[in-house]
This record gives C-alpha cells, structure tokens and sequence, in this order.
C-alpha cells in the first residue's frame, strides 16, 4: 500500500497531515472541516483489503468494545483500502512514551501491562482480538489503556499474511503470541532494548535491570522463549503482576 502524502485526501474530506508507518498499515493524521465546528484534526487508520474485502464487517467494526478499544466514528472502503476514522484521540501512543521514557521503573511497567492484560482477557472472552504492540496501544487520560486496532473475530484481518481470525484458527496458538510480545515489551519497558537484537542468546532483564525481582526475570525468560511451550498464559502474567503491584506500587 502507497502512503499518502502531506496535502493529499481521503475519500475527498479528510486532508492529510502527516503519515506513520503502523503495526499493520498506515496512520494518518488529517484535518477535516465541519459546518458547526470548524477545522477539527482526526486520526485515521489505513489498511490493504484487497485480499480480503469482501469479508470485512464494517458494523462489527463500529460495534466493539469501546472500553477496550479507542472509539471509531466512520468506516468506510475507498480504491480497496479500509479506513478507520477514530473520535478525537487523547492520550499518547505507548511507542512515543516508551521511545521517551524507557528504562520505566518497576512500579510504572506494573500499572502499564496490567491495563493490558486486564483487556487481552477481556477480548478472549467476547472473541475479540487486538495486536499485542506499542504502536497499536494508547495511554489515555486517568491511567486508561486503549488499543487502535483489533475487534470481533473474522471483522478484521488478524496481521499481515494471516487470515481473518475466525474461531476455527488456532486460538490457544494466537494467545500465546500475545504472551511473547508482552514478554518483548515489558523487557523493553525495563532495560530500553528491544530483546530480539541481542539474536538467539537474550540476557535476562536482571543483566540491565539489578532491581528486577527473580520471579519476574523468569517470567519474561519464559515469556519471549521461543519454544512456544514455555511461554505462560496472559492469566498467568496477569496475576504474577497482581501479586508483584501489592510490593511495588
């Protein structure tokens, strides 16, 4: 998928500002002119469904957990390209603070990935989805966690070259690809660098972070293993950072 430029337009009503390289494809962010509000600023995502267009489910789109996931005003397909008009986003994306802020103490990474997890199992049990990804993640005001993308499964193509996350893929297989992304994040949040780099030996976070308790040394050891056996459920992780919020914050 081209990247639009600064200038150019989005179904002729959404003028684009600037353009970022997404998770999975592009967003934007545009200005568009209103009859009673004058000239108001919007986030858009952008994404190549050529291959699957005739299976996106717009409405399903517009009606998924909004506690969950950041609010969506509009959905609509242009040249096989679907776009997602988000409500006015507030906060800031986690990849901007983490590219800011990082090593992040003990205490903060806590408050972070339990806003996470709490929602990663709160979609397992709608059967919704999300990408497990700084990118894709908001920090909205008063502590809130927003995801941009995901929703029911089989609404949206699950990544790119996967299919559309219907219930007969392989649930449990997905779910602990959430564990391994979370175990790459919170080990970024800790040490500020990004474990895939160090190749197939990865130090522990112990080895940059000297407070890191054992237990959760362990656990993103487990958690970014490759051996896809090893890695614990997000219930797992969910109640270990429980347990470790009551010492630490």
């Amino acid at each position: 998928m081209e990247m639009k430029v600064q200038g150019e337009w989005i179904r002729n009503t959404y003028r684009v500002l600037k353009s970022f390289p997404f998770v999975i494809g592009i967003l934007y962010f545009t200005e568009v002119s209103s009859r009673t509000r004058g000239l108001q600023t919007r986030f858009i995502h952008a994404l190549d469904v050529r291959a699957v267009s005739d299976k996106i489910q717009k409405e399903q789109i517009l009606s998924r957990d909004d506690a969950v996931f950041f609010p969506v005003r509009e959905v609509f397909i242009e040249n096989d390209i679907l776009y997602q008009v988000f409500h006015r986003l507030e906060g800031k994306l986690l990849a901007h603070y983490l590219h800011q802020n990082t090593p992040l103490s003990i205490s903060e990474m806590c408050w972070i990935v339990r806003g996470i997890t709490s929602h990663l199992l709160r979609l397992y049990e709608e059967h919704q989805f999300t990408l497990v990804h700084p990118q894709n993640i908001v920090l909205a005001p008063g502590k809130a966690i927003r995801f941009l993308y995901g929703g029911p499964l089989g609404a949206l193509p699950k990544g790119v070259g996967k299919g559309m996350g219907d219930f007969l893929d392989d649930r449990e297989t997905d779910y602990l690809y959430d564990s391994y992304t979370l175990g790459v994040m919170i080990y970024h949040m800790l040490t500020g660098r990004n474990p895939m780099a160090s190749g197939l030996f990865i130090p522990p976070v112990s080895t940059y972070c000297p407070n890191c308790p054992p237990e959760l040394d362990e656990l993103v050891t487990r958690a970014i293993s490759f051996d896809i056996k090893k890695r614990p459920k997000i219930k797992e992780i969910a109640r270990f950072l429980d347990r470790l919020a009551e010492r630490v914050c």
